[in-house]
C-alpha cells in the first residue's frame, strides 16, 4: 500500500448543535395484561411516591425470537431503591411491574429447560407515558453460547496454519499434517487449529473425525464460525440433518448475513423435507452470496421444483445459466432445466439439496470481506414496533451516563494487519501492541460528547507496518448517535433483532446527500477526504447500550481508488473493580479495506482497560507500559486516580 495513505476516524473542529431531547413514542403493546405482582420492597410507600414512578412490561422470547409459550419466572430487583418484585409470565409471555422507580435494574428471568438469564436495565427519567418495555431472549440449556473476543493469533501460529491450509488445497494431506503437529503444539486448543485439522479430516473422507475437531473448536469458542460452518457441513453429509438445522440457526443468531449458513440450512431443511423453512434460507443465501451463490440459486430452483412451483424453479434455473454459465452449478441447472416437468425431474423428494454443497475445501474458506451492509436486512421479528427518534436519543443518552463522569482510560490495544487474496486467506500478517488512550469531555454548553483518542500518544500511523491505522474504536459507538454528526443522517429503526443473544434493537442509517456527517475521514499527507457512509447499529432493547456497529461506503470513493471500506465493532461489559463500575466499551474491532484492488484485513482487541475518574483527591500513578508522552506530563494529570 501506498505509504502517503492514512486512515483515520477522526473528530471534527465543529460548532455542533445542542441536543434535541426527543420523548418517545412509546411501541404499541401487544395484548398486555396487567398484573398485581408480589411486592417486596423494603419501603413500598417511599417507592410508590418516587417521582413519576415507571410500569416496567418484560416480554420473554426463545433465542428464535419467538414468543415465550410456557410460563416463566420474572424477578426485578432494583437495589438501590430497596425494590424487588416477582411475577410470572402469562399468555402473552410478558408480565408488568408497577410503581418502578428511575436508576438501574435487574431482571432475573427463570424457565423450565432454558437457562437462567440476567438483564441489567436503566429506568428512564425521560419516559413520557411512564411505560417501559424490556425483552429478555431465553436460550435452551443445551445451546452454546458466542463469549468474548476471538483468540490473539501469534505470526509463527499463522505460519504453520498458512503452510498447512495450503497444503490442502494442493491435496498435499501429509504435509499439512506436519504443519497441523507444530501449530498444534505452539497452540493446542487454539480453534483456528482445531478447525484445520477437522478440514483435513473432511478432504480425507473421515467425517466422523472432522465433526470430532469442529465439536471441539466450538467447544472452545462457541462464535468460531468457520467451524460451526463446517460442522454443519458434515452434519449434512453425514445425514445428520436435525442437528445440521440446529448448528446453523446457532450460527445465524451470532450472524444473520453468514450466506453459507443459510446454503446449508436450506440443504439439511430440504432434505428433512421441510420445503417452507428450506425455500426461506435458500432464498436468503442467495440475496448474501453475491458471486458465490450459484449453489445456492440451485437449490432454491431445485426446492422450488419439489413443491411444485415449476415456473419459479423455471426462472431460478435460468437465471442461474445466463447469469453464471461459467459457475460450477450451471450445469446442474441445465439438467434441472430440462427435466422440470418429468418424472424424472426430482427423483426422490428427500434427495434434495443432498449434493448441492460445493466441497468446503475448494469453495472460498472465508469470504474476503462481510457482505454489504444493504446485501440484505438482518432478521426482526414482526410484532414488535419501533420508532427510530426515541432509540437514537436513548442510545445518546445512554452513552452520555456511561462516560460523563470520566476523564480518561487506557487500554492495551492489540492490532493484526494483513493482506488477503480473493480466497480470504492471509498473507504478510504483522502484529503490534499499543498503548490505547481515549479522552473523554463533556461540552457543557451544548451537552456533546467529545472523545479524543490516541495510540502510544498519537495516531500510531507512522510505527505501525504499511503506515495503515485506524483511531476511533469507541468513537463511532457513540458519535452516530451525537445530534451533531446524527443531523447529517438519515435512520429507521427496522425492528427487534438480537446480538450475542440479547434483544436488541437494528437500526439502519445513511449520510445524506450532500450534507457531511465527518464520522469518516481518510487522510492523505496533503489532504483529509469525508467519506460518506451508510451502516447498521444494534442497540440494547433494555439499557440502550450499543452491542455492534458496522459500516461501508455509501459509494465508492473513485478519487480514493476505495471500492470497500467495511467496519465491524463489538462493544461489550468492563468491569473496573476498583471503581466498582462497568462500562459499556469496544471489545475488538475488524476492518475490510479494497483499496488499489488490494484487500486488506485489520483485526483489533482491546484489554487491559484502566479507567480515570473526575475530582479526585489523589494524584495519577504512571500506567503500566505508559508511553513517554504520558510520562513526561504528570503536571496535567493532578487530581486524578487510575484504576
Amino acid at each position: 500500500m501506498p505509504a502517503n495513505f492514512r486512515v483515520l476516524i477522526a473528530r471534527a473542529a465543529l460548532a455542533l448543535a445542542g441536543v434535541c431531547t426527543f420523548f418517545p413514542a412509546l411501541l404499541r403493546a401487544q395484548d398486555i395484561v396487567p398484573l398485581s405482582p408480589d411486592h417486596f420492597a423494603t419501603n413500598p410507600t417511599d417507592v410508590k411516591s418516587s417521582q413519576s414512578p415507571v410500569s416496567v412490561f418484560v416480554t420473554v422470547r426463545e433465542a428464535n425470537g419467538l414468543a415465550l409459550e410456557r410460563s416463566a419466572d420474572v424477578t426485578l430487583n432494583c437495589p438501590l431503591a430497596g425494590l424487588r418484585l416477582v411475577g410470572p409470565t402469562k399468555d402473552t409471555s410478558q408480565v408488568q411491574f408497577r410503581h418502578v422507580p428511575f436508576g438501574d435494574c435487574r431482571v432475573q428471568v427463570a424457565a423450565p429447560g432454558f437457562k437462567g438469564t440476567e438483564e441489567l436495565i436503566t429506568i428512564y427519567e425521560t419516559i413520557f407515558e411512564r411505560v417501559q418495555y424490556v425483552f429478555v431472549y431465553l436460550h435452551s440449556e443445551t445451546e452454546t453460547q458466542a463469549k468474548g473476543p476471538r483468540p490473539v493469533i501469534t505470526p509463527k501460529l499463522l505460519e504453520e496454519l498458512d503452510k498447512s491450509s495450503l497444503a490442502i488445497r494442493k491435496t498435499k494431506y501429509e504435509d499439512a499434517r506436519k504443519h497441523l503437529e507444530k501449530a498444534s503444539r505452539i497452540s493446542p486448543d487454539n480453534p483456528d487449529v482445531l478447525y484445520l485439522n477437522g478440514l483435513l479430516a473432511m478432504n480425507e473422507s473421515r467425517f466422523d473425525d472432522a465433526k470430532r475437531q469442529f465439536q471441539r473448536a466450538v467447544a472452545v469458542y462457541p462464535s468460531h464460525q468457520r467451524s460451526l460452518l463446517a460442522l454443519g457441513e458434515v452434519q449434512v453429509r453425514l445425514k445428520e440433518n436435525e442437528p445440521a438445522t440446529q448448528t446453523m440457526e446457532s450460527l445465524l443468531r451470532q450472524d444473520s448475513s453468514a450466506w453459507r449458513a443459510h446454503l446449508i440450512a436450506a440443504a439439511a431443511y430440504a432434505q428433512m423435507q421441510n420445503y417452507t423453512k428450506a425455500e426461506q434460507h435458500a432464498d436468503r443465501a442467495v440475496s448474501l452470496g453475491g458471486a458465490n451463490n450459484g449453489a445456492a440459486q440451485l437449490l432454491l430452483a431445485q426446492i422450488l421444483a419439489a413443491e411444485g412451483n415449476q415456473e419459479g424453479a423455471r426462472k431460478e434455473f435460468q437465471n442461474l445459466i445466463d447469469l453464471n454459465p461459467n459457475d460450477p452449478s450451471a450445469a446442474s441447472a441445465r439438467e434441472g432445466l430440462a427435466n422440470l416437468g418429468k418424472s424424472s425431474a426430482i427423483s426422490s423428494a428427500a434427495s434434495v439439496g443432498a449434493n448441492v454443497l460445493p466441497t468446503y475445501s475448494s469453495a472460498s474458506m472465508r469470504v474476503w470481506a462481510p457482505p454489504d451492509v444493504d446485501a440484505a436486512p438482518p432478521a426482526v421479528s414482526t410484532d414488535v414496533a419501533c420508532q427510530e427518534s426515541d432509540v437514537v436519543s436513548q442510545a445518546s443518552l445512554a452513552a452520555k451516563r456511561q462516560l460523563q463522569n470520566l476523564e480518561r482510560f487506557v487500554a492495551t490495544e492489540h492490532i493484526e494487519h494483513e493482506e488477503l487474496d480473493s480466497r480470504g486467506e492471509s498473507s504478510h500478517l504483522r502484529t503490534r501492541d499499543f498503548n490505547y488512550l481515549v479522552f473523554v469531555e463533556l461540552d457543557k454548553k451544548d451537552k456533546q460528547l467529545y472523545l479524543d483518542e490516541k495510540r502510544d500518544g498519537g495516531t500510531g500511523v507512522d510505527s505501525f507496518p504499511t503506515s495503515l491505522a485506524t483511531v476511533g474504536l469507541v468513537g463511532l459507538g457513540i458519535d452516530v448517535f451525537q445530534p451533531g454528526f446524527a443531523k447529517a443522517l438519515a435512520f429507521k429503526c427496522e425492528g427487534l433483532g438480537q446480538w450475542r443473544g440479547k434483544a436488541a434493537w437494528v437500526v439502519h442509517f445513511t449520510q445524506k446527500p450532500g450534507e457531511r456527517s465527518y464520522l469518516r475521514l481518510w487522510q492523505t499527507k496533503i489532504r483529509t477526504v469525508e467519506i460518506p457512509l451508510k451502516g447498521r447499529v444494534w442497540i440494547s432493547t433494555n439499557s440502550y447500550d450499543v452491542l455492534h456497529v458496522e459500516t461501508d461506503l455509501r459509494e465508492p470513493m473513485k478519487e480514493l481508488e476505495l471500492a470497500r471500506d467495511h467496519i465491524s465493532i463489538d462493544y461489550g461489559p468492563v468491569e473496573f473493580k476498583k471503581f466498582g463500575t462497568e462500562l459499556w466499551l469496544p471489545w475488538n474491532a475488524e476492518i475490510f479495506l479494497d483499496l488499489h484492488g488490494h484487500h486488506y484485513h485489520h483485526r483489533h482487541t482491546l484489554s487491559n482497560y484502566a479507567m480515570f475518574g473526575v475530582e479526585t483527591e489523589n494524584k495519577i500513578s504512571r500506567p503500566k507500559n505508559a508511553p513517554p508522552e504520558e510520562a513526561e506530563k504528570p503536571a496535567n494529570d493532578t487530581n486524578q486516580k487510575p484504576n
